[in-house]
């Protein structure tokens, strides 16, 4: 009766845990910058797309910023991120100061992402080189890659860094509370996004986007100072209150990313179910309507493409000599 009791015990023991294995298993996460972020928002957007595509439970992981969750992406603990270009290059190569991240791989580019200086409207900081002698945020102890955004607008519109009283800040959150709290004149924000529309509403006045201009404005100029980023335009639009006349600001590419351990069965599942939502998606989320399906294999990739990501897209003949070439640089 003992041996009989026990047995009985092993077994359901070694139920509960190949049930617990598989539903790890068969959950998906998307890790993201904080709640209230562009990441975050569409991050939702998604984890609802790939639940329903899938019949799989998927849920929106959100961080501090990128440089906290990429390892985990990188180790397969969150099992997909959406990063920039320039952060996960950097944490691929271990520019960050932390050990580099090799195993990061992307599954597709999703959208051009525009970062602009922004200012409370009322105090009159029009352009970059109004800046001077303003107390700005520099840097992001979470968020590496839009620090050295920010550090690029500025000199791109003609300021060095010492001419601005620099500021560091946890994340994006933190830099526009200071901001409606009157206690600093400027930090960066993606445009359009939840945070820019509620600091919009809160600040008497309103927020102004500060426009990157002058001799250094060009696409030459931010791509040397800081590969992979490039100057945008953005024009009025009743989507964009905030903006009332043309303004430039820094734009750079965002990925799905994810481990090279993620299995080929589940990427192409993954990029199967994106690639069919993703009309619906931009549709649903305006900031991301410059992405399409027919650009995920775009090669502004800073980390290899995932192996079954690179036979999806040529499946779908949207393989082209460039990627082999940006592929190629990453083996050297």
């Amino acid at each position: 009766m003992f041996k009989t009791l026990r047995a009985l015990a092993l077994a359901a023991a070694a139920t509960a845990v190949m049930a617990a294995g598989a539903t790890a298993q068969s959950r998906i996460t998307i890790g993201t910058n904080p709640q209230g972020s562009l990441y975050y928002t569409v991050g939702g957007g998604i984890a609802a797309a790939l639940q329903e595509a899938l019949g799989r439970q998927v849920t929106v992981q959100p961080f501090a910023g990128s440089t906290v969750y990429l390892p985990l992406v990188a180790n397969g603990e969150v099992t997909v991120g959406i990063n920039s270009s320039i952060d996960t290059g950097g944490v691929f190569r271990g520019d960050y100061g932390a050990d580099p991240q090799n195993d990061l791989r992307v599954l597709a580019r999703l959208w051009g992402l525009r970062v602009g200086m922004v200012s409370r409207a009322n105090d009159n900081l029009i352009e970059i080189k109004d800046l001077k002698g303003k107390k700005v945020v520099t840097d992001f102890s979470a968020l590496k890659a839009v620090g050295l955004v920010n550090q690029t607008m500025i000199q791109a519109g003609g300021l060095s860094l010492d001419e601005v009283d620099g500021v560091t800040v946890s994340g994006l959150g933190p830099g526009m509370d200071a901001l409606t709290e009157g206690t600093l004149d400027a930090s960066s924000i993606a445009v359009g996004i939840p945070l820019t529309q509620q600091a919009h509403a809160s600040i008497p006045g309103g927020i102004r986007y500060v426009s990157i201009t002058g001799e250094k404005a060009t696409d030459e100029f931010v791509n040397e100072l800081y590969p992979g980023t490039y100057i945008v335009t953005i024009e009025p639009t009743p989507r964009l209150p905030e903006v009332t006349e043309p303004v430039n600001v820094i734009g750079y590419d965002v990925f799905l990313t994810t481990s090279a351990s993620l299995s080929d069965e589940d990427a192409t599942s993954i990029l199967n179910a994106l690639y069919e939502a993703f009309p619906q998606l931009r549709e649903d989320y305006a900031p991301i309507r410059s992405g399409s399906g027919e650009q995920f294999a775009e090669p502004s990739n800073t980390v290899p493409f995932h192996p079954a990501a690179i036979a999806f897209y040529k499946e779908k003949g949207m393989w082209t000599d460039a990627n082999d070439a940006k592929e190629a640089t990453f083996a050297k």
